[in-house]
């Protein structure tokens, strides 16, 4: 999976300075024109042909880092919270985000737990005693790690393209039943080919938080000492 859009890279032959002198003190002989090498563009991929191809997309990811800017946008604010920092994940249940800006702090999900840090300390709350609540908290981590039965036990899992555009797709995720309809109204992942470009977050009350994926690493694997710092993974 590419979390963000193809880029193009153009690559210039540069050109020696105009004016150099040869050793006998003659003006050097103009050199020839800068010669433009455009490499060709990589090939844009098409969309998953169906909803089995993007969670089979999925679950190839060896992991992923991306930077994100994200918006809040709250039902008593006139103006939108913003920030932006990194996402990372790892199969089979790994996922971290930190904020960057405006100011630092770190969620971590694990199979085990969610822990929260920021500048009034740490909260860990453990998910192995809620069923509910691991559902809930893990949801955009089974997305990213393909698990297209497990999250059809509590959503309803859609997957669809408008046929006017070669590349776009949406899957929206919408909780079946109490609890979880109460904490989500929708989870949805926009993209371009293979690529994620935009997550969306819609709660009960129409609060809506809106992620755009700036860039990203789409075959991230990690060390030993990032498996401990982002993810709490001891060494063996």
């Amino acid at each position: 999976m590419h979390c963000s859009p193809a880029c193009l890279f153009v690559s210039f032959a540069l050109a020696l300075p105009l004016g150099a002198q040869e050793g006998n003190g003659k003006p050097a002989a103009a050199p020839p024109p800068a010669v433009v090498t455009q490499q060709p563009a990589p090939q844009l991929r098409a969309r998953p042909a169906d909803q089995k191809a993007l969670f089979a997309l999925f679950a190839k990811t060896p992991g992923f880092e991306a930077s994100y800017e994200e918006e809040k946008q709250l039902a008593l604010l006139a103006v939108p919270l913003k920030s932006s920092g990194r996402l990372v994940f790892m199969p089979p249940g790994y996922l971290a985000r930190m904020v960057e800006v405006p100011e630092k702090s770190t969620v971590r999900i694990t199979p085990d737990e969610l822990r929260v840090a920021d500048r009034d300390g740490t909260e860990v709350i453990d998910l192995k005693k809620s069923d509910k609540l691991r559902v809930f908290v893990t949801s955009l981590v089974q997305v990213f790690a393909g698990n297209e039965a497990v999250l059809q036990k509590s959503f309803t899992v859609d997957y669809t393209f408008d046929a006017k555009h070669e590349r776009a797709w949406t899957l929206v995720l919408k909780p079946k039943q109490k609890p979880l309809d109460q904490m989500l109204k929708t989870l949805s992942l926009h993209g371009e080919g293979e690529a994620v470009t935009r997550i969306e977050v819609e709660d009960p009350n129409g609060d809506r938080t809106v992620t755009r994926i700036v860039k990203a690493d789409a075959a991230r694997t990690f060390t030993v000492e990032e498996q401990k710092r982002w993810f709490g993974i001891e060494p063996k």
